[in-house]
């Protein structure tokens, strides 16, 4: 059945590269094949991109706020309670302790706002065009002046061709690594989505607010007053992108799209991309050497960014520890569900010994 689907998938996409730039044309055939890979990548990045806003759209479409509000509390009181239970609620005296040691609010909030959307872009825009890269290396553009009708790159063979019991991420082609990559992104951030959807969170810094108002007038705080006295960082000092209180951010944004952290999710993701494509050390290099600890440093220094990353959405009130925990747990679920779908079929290749085709889509 998987096999069928895929054939039809391939026999529709070439119809439509045929249909667009006709049936003689080869060396426009492979370019409108690579062209429509490109704008299908995109849009999937764009959409998942934009989850946080969709889950804002669908809330405010489908539910009455002041249900959507009383969930998001009654989630947020069950999971202060459980930190209390477990010893791990600190978010408010590290607050407390940053504010009066450090401050730096207007670093801290636009390290919120700004980085962490720039830095996963740079990454998702680095494997796509290394990939691409990839691709036009594969077409012969010689032979399509030619006359050649195979415009399509070469099938691939196994995912994991010289491991396929254990799997390893070097045996893949740079295609197949972004695919690899690309799916565990892609689906980390749509189980995010379905907790912005089912699982909705008051974060620390609305829970002693009483004057923050949506677009549509609407209080989103818990006026906890007397409670908790976390500090809304961005709305006290702002940031140098953007504000709570900018018309067109109380209108996209989900104020409870807390649980599972995205931040947390995208920031080790940037690290787990990096760790895969840089690589580890030679062989042939000695655990004495300069260059062996240079380039671990190089490698697992990117961990850094995540942990400075939990730091920040911490500090900041605008997530719980346990949204970076459940952040984290999504990101292992995704990279695990993703990486044994690749043994499976390199598995299914094997023992076949038939052509595999491209896992994933394209």
């Amino acid at each position: 059945m998987k096999r069928r689907l895929s054939l039809v998938f391939k026999q529709l996409k070439r119809k439509i590269v045929v249909g667009i730039a006709g049936p003689s044309n080869h060396q426009r055939q492979a370019v409108v094949s690579l062209v429509l890979l490109a704008l299908t990548e995109l849009a999937l990045l764009t959409l998942t991109f934009c989850t946080n806003f969709l889950s804002a759209y669908i809330h405010n479409t489908i539910e009455v706020f002041r249900g959507f509000r009383l969930r998001a509390l009654a989630n947020a009181q069950s999971v202060v309670a459980f930190e209390r239970m477990t010893g791990i609620f600190v978010e408010q005296p590290l607050q407390r302790w940053h504010d009066e040691k450090y401050g730096g609010w207007s670093f801290w909030n636009t390290y919120y706002a700004g980085v962490h959307p720039v830095v996963t872009v740079v990454f998702l825009c680095f494997i796509l065009v290394r990939m691409f890269s990839w691709k036009l290396t594969r077409v012969n553009w010689k032979r399509l002046n030619e006359g050649s009708s195979d415009y399509a790159p070469v099938a691939e063979s196994a995912a994991f061709g010289t491991a396929p019991a254990r799997g390893s991420f070097a045996d893949l082609t740079p295609a197949q690594q972004y695919r690899f990559l690309r799916a565990v992104w892609v689906l980390g951030a749509w189980v995010a989505f379905f907790g912005f959807l089912f699982i909705p969170m008051m974060p620390p810094r609305l829970l002693p607010v009483c004057d923050f108002f949506n677009a549509a007038g609407a209080n989103v705080g818990a006026c906890l007053t007397t409670e908790f006295s976390f500090i809304d960082t961005i709305g006290a000092h702002g940031s140098l992108l953007w504000d709570w209180n900018d018309e067109s951010v109380k209108t996209l944004n989900n104020p409870y799209a807390a649980f599972p952290s995205q931040h947390t999710i995208f920031a080790a993701w940037c690290a787990l991309t990096w760790i895969h494509l840089f690589g580890p050390a030679s062989p042939t290099l000695s655990v004495r050497s300069t260059r062996y600890w240079l380039r671990a440093v190089l490698r697992w220094g990117i961990v850094v960014y995540p942990m400075v990353t939990v730091y920040c959405i911490v500090v900041t009130a605008n997530h719980y520890i346990s949204d970076a925990l459940g952040g984290l747990a999504v990101l292992a679920f995704s990279y695990a569900a993703v990486h044994f779908y690749y043994v499976y079929k390199s598995r299914s290749y094997v023992a076949s010994r038939t052509p595999l085709a491209s896992p994933l889509p394209y």
